[in-house]
């Protein structure tokens, strides 16, 4: 059940912020969004959501109503009764939600710059009938240690790009990680809860809603917050192949023209040696060689992993 501050039923939202999380302390982000909300002229028009997704061990969360009350402004805070994964908790924030546009931000994010909030407001009333993507960098996050390079590497090539570059593949550069939209038309288009665990559920949902709006890129990022270990995210590539058989499945035409696509085609046949796959995990581990081949390294082990469950 969502507890909300005594400023929310009074509250008249045009925006709706949600914030889910599972273990990851909210409150750092939390602070900085209620900053940004009470600088607007009219706090009433913004209201703040956080689920914390089934994992009762991560405490403290709750202060963010209090943090809330503090300022006047509405928020609404909820745990979970059981793990809804990335997609239901999303869905269940979004059914939460009062604002007539919702705003979805991951929990270790940080906004790049001050205003935040206000360019996400004004980004709802320029374009109500966009789904807005907003970015994001690692600008405020420090360098990634010796271990953690890959998702990094990753990162700076695939996401860590501006608002221009991404307008030329809107669909394509989607993430989850940033984006608003009319509330009604993501109720009419929820995220997929087949889509469990990491990967894909927002590539998934950028096909799906891109018959009913436009998907547009602008410069209001945040800062990915997190450092993935090396073997951790080579880990959660190779666990992503059950969404990715579900997103090849769902739109077949649009897997096919993916990059990792031909790779899987020419490695299919050699998709079941292990041997080959354990001596790409550790090379893609190995510190000694450039991160960039490294990266190549761990792509290839990837479209192997795929090929063996997928036919391309």
């Amino acid at each position: 059940m969502m507890r909300e501050t005594p400023a929310r039923p009074n509250a008249r939202p045009e925006l709706s912020i949600l914030v889910p999380t599972y273990d990851r302390d909210i409150r750092p982000l939390v602070a900085e969004l209620l900053d940004g909300m009470a600088t607007l002229p009219d706090p009433r028009v913004v209201e703040l959501l956080v689920l914390v997704d089934g994992n009762p061990a991560l405490a403290g969360q709750e202060e963010v109503l209090a943090m809330a009350e503090a300022l006047g402004l509405a928020a609404g805070f909820a745990l979970a009764p059981r793990n809804l994964g990335r997609s239901g908790a999303r869905n269940a924030l979004a059914e939460a939600a009062r604002g007539t546009h919702i705003l979805f931000l991951d929990a270790d994010s940080l906004p790049d710059a001050p205003g935040f909030v206000a360019r996400a407001l004004a980004a709802a009333r320029e374009a109500p009938d966009a789904v807005t993507c907003g970015g994001r960098t690692g600008q405020r996050c420090p360098p990634a240690p010796r271990d953690a390079r890959l998702f990094e590497a990753h990162s700076r090539k695939r996401e860590w790009i501006p608002a221009a570059e991404r307008n030329r593949d809107p669909e394509g550069n989607f993430l989850s990680a940033n984006f608003q939209l009319r509330r009604e038309l993501f109720l009419r288009a929820p995220f997929d809860a087949r889509f469990t665990g990491w990967g894909w559920e927002d590539t998934d949902w950028a096909l799906r809603i891109r018959p009913h709006a436009p998907v547009r890129h602008v410069d209001n990022s945040v800062s990915h917050m997190e450092h993935h270990a090396d073997a951790a995210w080579l880990g959660r590539l190779d666990r992503s192949v059950g969404n990715y058989a579900l997103l090849a499945e769902a739109h077949p035409e649009a897997v096919r023209r993916h990059r990792l696509w031909p790779l899987m085609r020419a490695l299919r046949p050699i998709s079941g040696w292990g041997w080959l796959k354990a001596m790409l995990w550790h090379l893609a581990l190995w510190p000694a060689l450039p991160v960039g081949l490294r990266l190549n390294l761990a792509k290839l082990r990837q479209a192997m992993v795929y090929a063996a469950v997928i036919r391309p």
